[in-house]
């Protein structure tokens, strides 16, 4: 199955950069930072070629994974580096459609996303014992973490505190364009909620499957596929 999932992200990895080429898709827009009281713009973001690197890197990490799935707690581990490293990316190129440039801004977006999808990996490795740990979850020596955090105390809960945060502020920015007369288009806002809607299911499964190695499951794909899809048709 993550031969199959990373086979599905490299094959629309290689479409969509060849749809971005074909209709010369432009860049999505500025990122800017404050510099002596003014705006300067830094860089240029193309979210479409992003997308691309996210689609390839996410079939990178399933081929990897592949390689390594007995090993349940590294196989686990690796899962949620890598979608960390895409949840992230996402949110940032997210806001930036929606019209979030502000360099120090993005990048704690960024921040503030990976680092709580990282906390659900800790969550999985204190919670519930370790899949390839051969002891019984009541063996005397059995790690006592798995039968002392639970309910809110789970790092998975400070995960979903941490994680909304950001989702909050494009909202906002969602709603102040509109009041200020720059709505963000319908593409954008189609795009973020689906995202959005797949990362609150990605939580879910890892909150409720925990020692899981594959936790996350086929979500991250599903999530990637529409940024990247939403973004091409938005945009270009």
């Amino acid at each position: 199955m993550r031969l199959v999932r990373a086979g599905l992200y490299l094959v629309q990895a290689i479409i969509a950069g060849v749809v971005i080429t074909l209709t010369a898709m432009p860049a999505t827009g500025e990122v800017t930072a404050r510099l002596g009281g003014a705006d300067v713009a830094i860089a240029t973001v193309h979210a479409g070629w992003a997308a691309v690197v996210l689609l390839a890197f996410g079939g990178l990490v399933d081929a990897a994974v592949a390689r390594i799935e007995p090993l349940a707690t590294r196989a686990r581990l690796v899962t949620w580096i890598g979608w960390s490293q895409l949840s992230g990316v996402a949110v940032f190129l997210i806001a930036q459609l929606n019209g979030i440039t502000e360099l120090t801004t993005l990048v704690a977006l960024y921040a503030l996303t990976a680092g709580a999808v990282m906390l659900l990996a800790l969550d999985g490795a204190l919670v519930a014992p370790r899949l390839d740990d051969p002891a019984p979850a009541d063996a005397p020596d059995a790690p006592t973490a798995s039968r002392v955090i639970r309910g809110l105390r789970r790092p998975a809960a400070l995960a979903a505190v941490i994680g909304i945060v950001p989702w909050g502020l494009i909202a906002f920015a969602q709603i102040g364009g509109g009041l200020v007369g720059d709505p963000v288009g319908l593409g954008t806002r189609i795009v973020t909620l689906v995202v959005l809607a797949l990362s609150i299911a990605v939580w879910f499964r890892g909150w409720f499957r925990p020692a899981d190695a594959d936790a996350p499951g086929i979500l991250p794909l599903l999530a990637t596929t529409a940024l990247a899809w939403g973004v091409i048709l938005a945009v270009g």
